[in-house]
């Protein structure tokens, strides 16, 4: 540290004694009593609007991250951590105490240094601040525990995790059960068949065979409805308890509505194009017509209640139909007695984009898609009226939550896919080559 005393800390306890020789103005107390840091910069990583790369600096101040001081343990830290990218190797503080105050960093602990509020101190190394008596009989050394984020938060973050015994499947489709992960497709040798998981162990368990479903005339579409697995398969519906013996449930289905939870009903659409549902699989009940324009298999449901009032359940159906650029998105509120389109904004920028494919995942009390080619998540906060593009640079009006982004490794992927959210705050995502990703946002508890 340059233009700065070096004391030795012998030094520290007697150099109070020239400041005055008054034996009155002595004390034997040493305590910290507050302590701040000052003002830093905070580096972001930010793209241009030419998509080149960039760093940004914002000036912070530590006054905005309050240090507590443990004057039993002799700690000094801050219980909310310092944004990411928080540049602290240059900063001065702001000391208050009884007693002369220096500081020693711990990569070199015989050298003290007197403290001065000038001083530029690096708190990216371990250090400890000491205060000593005036009358040169006490001294205390305080740790100092600086906390700086480690991540930015609200961003997603993706690991490449568990892909043992992951097996190669195609036409993916996933389903959440309890604490368990599973996901179907076809094989390499073309039988159905399925792959599962604790969310919270670790490995897959291979491709087991389903019994009951044959390749050709199945959907590939998995729902839950009251603990059990349901899928489509050559015009009729399929249940099973295990997900891997199926056995028919009802004949003249042309497609499942897919829950993405268990909300103790199945929707389905009826070879004679009605939309019918039941609670046991055994009573069905006629909701209404199917009307023009209503997705077909590959459609997905949420129910969840409405912030306005939360004895009301709002359920949304996204999915494909002729269009294969564009999906179609309906609703329906508790009490209702018919599913309605939602009008299609007239901005095309603003439409749920499909490209031949699509996947819907309600996480973070949104919905987002993803669709064939997977160049990034559309997010939608009105209930599937407009969809906004998670750009990595947000800055044209149909941009929107530029942290929601997907893997580097996984952009661009032009075959087949799934996603599924779990009970632990993740998103999955399984390409039909065996990767498996998962992800969740990054975020501070309050």
């Amino acid at each position: 540290m340059r233009g700065r005393y070096i004391l030795m800390l012998a030094a520290l306890l007697s150099c109070v004694s020239c400041l005055k020789d008054d034996n009155s103005y002595k004390t034997p107390q040493a305590a910290i009593t507050s302590f701040t840091i000052g003002y830093y910069n905070v580096r972001f990583q930010e793209r241009n609007i030419q998509g080149n790369d960039t760093l940004v600096y914002i000036r912070e101040g530590g006054v905005m991250y309050p240090m507590t001081i443990d004057q039993v343990n002799n700690r000094i830290f801050n219980v909310d951590s310092m944004a990411y990218g928080s540049q602290l190797s240059k900063v001065t503080s702001s000391v208050y105490g009884t007693g002369t105050v220096g500081y020693k960093y711990l990569d070199d602990p015989e050298t003290t240094y007197l403290w001065s509020a000038s001083d530029s101190i690096d708190f990216t190394r371990k250090l400890q601040f000491v205060i000593a008596s005036t009358d040169g009989s006490y001294s205390r050394a305080y740790d100092i525990e600086v906390n700086v984020r480690k991540v930015f938060p609200d961003s997603l973050l993706w690991t490449g995790r568990d892909t043992v015994g992951f097996p190669v499947l195609s036409g993916p489709a996933s389903a959440v059960r309890n604490d368990s992960i599973f996901c179907f497709g076809t094989d390499t040798a073309g039988t159905p068949s399925v792959s599962y998981r604790s969310i919270s162990g670790s490995g897959w368990n291979g491709a087991n065979p389903l019994t009951g479903l044959t390749a050709d005339g199945w959907s590939h579409r998995i729902t839950v409805c009251n603990g059990l697995f349901y899928t489509v398969c050559g015009g009729s519906l399929y249940g099973s308890s295990d997900a891997l013996n199926w056995n028919s449930v009802k004949s003249g289905i042309k497609s499942v509505i897919v829950s993405s939870e268990d909300y103790g009903e199945l929707w389905a659409v009826s070879q004679d194009s009605n939309i019918i549902k039941s609670q046991d699989m055994t009573e069905w009940t006629t909701v209404q017509s199917l009307p023009e324009g209503f997705p077909d298999s590959a459609a997905v449901m949420f129910s969840y209640p409405l912030a306005t009032n939360t004895s009301l359940k709002r359920s949304v159906i996204a999915g494909l139909t002729d269009d294969t650029v564009y999906a179609s998105v309906w609703t329906i509120l508790t009490g209702d007695t018919l599913w309605t389109s939602v009008d299609a904004p007239a901005n095309a920028d603003l439409r749920l984009k499909a490209c031949g494919s699509l996947s819907v995942i309600r996480y973070d009390e949104s919905l987002f898609s993803l669709a064939q080619g997977l160049d990034g998540f559309r997010q939608s906060i009105d209930n599937g009226i407009t969809w906004y593009w998670c750009d990595s640079y947000a800055e044209d009006y149909s941009s929107w939550n530029r942290y929601m982004q997907l893997p580097s490794a996984l952009k661009g992927y032009e075959s087949g896919f799934t996603a599924a959210t779990d009970s632990k705050g993740y998103i999955w995502i399984m390409t039909d080559n065996g990767g498996v990703w998962r992800g969740a946002i990054s975020r501070l508890k309050k």
